[in-house]
């Protein structure tokens, strides 16, 4: 049976997708986590001297949507035709573009003034396209998850990726208003009830983000 280590710092972040693939999946693993301290003295040892990495059996490999994609696909996550895993693609690229391009400007920005003004900006502007482009592949489902009609990888990119989004607002205490998309509000609910997730949600650390 495979080995798995998981190495991220005391936070939910970049690390918190795969940890839910790991939760669905019903695999063991080490879920290692480093207060800053401790990373400055292991950083050398690491592929690109960054984290999350993962460790499978001995083999160390590095970049969190790769580390999330290779479990997914390897736990059997990945939806169950070509088009299925494709549009699984499609939704974790469209929330590296919203970390990328929106949430970093706010997390990154020191004035408390500007980032709540950037914050606001973000939802009453491109937000509301990405809402609609998720509730939209929601409806043309029909099942009441992203794709086929059951728990899959793309489930779980939506729900770390709007549960993030909705973190980071809370700190401009703003909040992320999903009553215009039911589809999208339906789903956040179904993972949180999934058995193993409710188990995760209810038993990990509790951060921030």
């Amino acid at each position: 049976m495979p080995q798995y280590k998981l190495t991220y710092f005391k936070t939910r972040g970049a690390a918190e997708l795969s940890r839910l693939v790991f939760t669905l999946a019903g695999e063991k693993y080490v879920d290692e986590r480093l207060e800053r301290e401790e990373w400055q003295k292991v950083k050398h040892n690491t592929p690109l001297e960054a984290l999350p990495v993962l460790e499978v059996d001995g083999v160390v490999v590095s970049q969190s949507a790769a580390i999330a994609r290779f479990l997914a696909r390897r736990f059997k996550l990945f939806g169950k035709t070509d088009m299925e895993e494709f549009a699984i693609d499609e939704a974790h690229e469209v929330f590296a573009e919203i970390f990328n391009r929106e949430l970093m400007k706010i997390f990154y920005e020191s004035d408390a003034t500007k980032k709540a003004e950037i914050a606001k900006a973000f939802i009453d502007g491109s937000l509301q396209k990405y809402l609609t482009f998720f509730e939209t592949r929601l409806k043309k489902n029909g099942t009441g998850f992203y794709v086929g009609n059951e728990l899959t990888f793309g489930d779980l990119i939506i729900y770390n990726g709007l549960t993030m989004t909705e973190a980071l607002l809370k700190m401009t205490k703003l909040d992320l208003n999903l009553a215009s998309c039911p589809e999208l509000a339906a789903l956040i609910k179904r993972v949180e009830e999934n058995p193993r997730i409710a188990k995760w949600i209810a038993e990990r650390p509790k951060t921030d983000m």
